[in-house]
């Protein structure tokens, strides 16, 4: 298939390169070797500018557009005429913020300085436009150098309200989404029909629908895959095209399915907290022996756990999932069914401990994770708080942290 989904020649079972590399691979310049296993692909994905994927995508004559939030709706972009391909922007490998730290203060979260270094050094030169959302006051504050510093061609804020509660507040995130998508028809073309709409909704939903299959392979009695595999695995999702994506998972799927269980973990651990994109965490985690089984992630279980509405008006049904997914702790007044989602995913993955992580200065996560833990507690749930930068400095630290939790807990 190709890289917009089409269908490609083959020869000698291998796929026709495009840009140099095969698909299925994650190196360029390996024309002629046989395919890695779909497992291997997606967990081994380059990032940003090295990406096969983007490279052909851009090389067809693609639009690619990063965003920052998952209160931003991909199936508008994906659906865009001009052939726009969202990326959900993170900063992994990033090793220092020297220059970011001349516009930003020390006490920002030190994702948003990452990113904001990647930019600075062109890391994200490949990318067409961003759309910034005001998740946080941190995240909103970095728009100007975005534009002024890094220079993007073309930058839009999606405006999302600070509560689900009321008519009002849709009908101001629905108005926010479709002056976004007005924005960008006006920069790169004709604005999408309700029918390309329609076929991007189900693109997604396939993709939600997936990756809640992919959960249950980590969750059950017998996990399949480990929780680092299961991140990196997820972190492709964001970086390819979903058609294609959807192609890959499902064959992953079929080969996780068919793997000798991890059967032989010390404990099974649930994470949650500050965004996160980067494996290290959960790497310290399973080399204690433990095996992190699920998560309440933004960029993951969070991300995927509700589907768009199929029927009606696509426009209001995409801005309804999204608004109304579950929510993020900088939406007041929705506490209860946070604490309700991570209470029934830790059920349902059968975990012996939770760990919340945030980033130093994250006052949302800090705040949640604190009184996310102390009512889990009550309802029998082992938690552990741990703090630490975007760029793991302190491994040691936390690995002795957790080690004390999994013995706290008598495992």
């Amino acid at each position: 298939m190709n890289i917009d989904g089409t269908p490609v020649a083959e020869d000698a079972g291998n796929a026709v390169c495009t840009s140099g590399a095969t698909v299925g691979s994650t190196q360029s310049g390996d024309c002629g070797k046989a395919p890695t296993g779909a497992v291997e692909e997606l967990a081994g994905l380059a990032l940003r500018g090295d990406n096969p994927y983007i490279e052909d995508w851009k090389s067809m004559g693609g639009k690619v557009i990063g965003y920052t939030c998952s209160y931003m709706p991909e199936e508008l972009l994906h659906a865009q005429p001009c052939k726009i391909l969202p990326v959900r922007m993170g900063a992994v490998g990033c090793s220092g913020t020297e220059d970011a730290d001349i516009y930003l203060h020390k006490y920002i979260c030190s994702f948003t300085r990452c990113l904001l270094q990647l930019g600075i050094e062109g890391e994200f030169e490949f990318l067409d436009g961003m759309v910034i959302t005001d998740a946080c006051d941190q995240m909103r504050r970095t728009y100007e150098y975005w534009r002024d510093e890094v220079g993007m061609d073309f930058l839009t804020m999606l405006s999302v309200p600070h509560s689900i509660e009321g008519e009002h507040r849709f009908a101001w995130y629905l108005e926010e989404v479709r002056r976004m998508g007005e924005s960008i028809a006006e920069k790169y073309g004709s604005y999408p029909s309700s029918q390309r709409l329609r076929e991007s909704i189900a693109v997604y939903n396939r993709y939600r629908k997936l990756m809640l299959e992919l959960y249950t392979l980590r969750s059950c009695a017998h996990p399949k895959l480990s929780g680092s595999e299961a991140m990196r695995i997820a972190r492709a999702g964001f970086n390819m095209p979903k058609e294609l994506f959807n192609e890959k998972l499902e064959q992953a799927i079929s080969e996780l399915s068919s793997r000798p269980a991890l059967d032989d973990c010390r404990a099974r651990i649930m994470i949650g907290g500050s965004y996160l994109d980067d494996t290290f965490l959960i790497d310290i985690i399973e080399s204690t022996g433990a095996l992190v089984v699920s998560d309440t992630l933004c960029s993951g279980r969070k991300y995927v756990d509700s589907m768009v509405d199929e029927e009606g008006d696509p426009m209001e049904a995409l801005a309804d999932r999204y608004f109304k997914h579950i929510a993020c702790p900088r939406m007041m007044g929705q506490f209860a069914s946070r604490l309700d989602f991570t209470r029934r995913i830790a059920e349902e993955a059968s975990v012996d401990g939770i760990i919340f992580h945030r980033l130093p200065f994250c006052d949302n996560h800090a705040v949640e994770n604190t009184m996310e833990g102390r009512e889990l507690e009550k309802l029998g749930f082992a938690t552990l708080n741990l703090e630490s930068e975007y760029v793991a400095t302190d491994e040691g630290r936390i690995k002795t942290r957790v080690q004390a939790f999994l013995e706290k807990i008598g495992k």
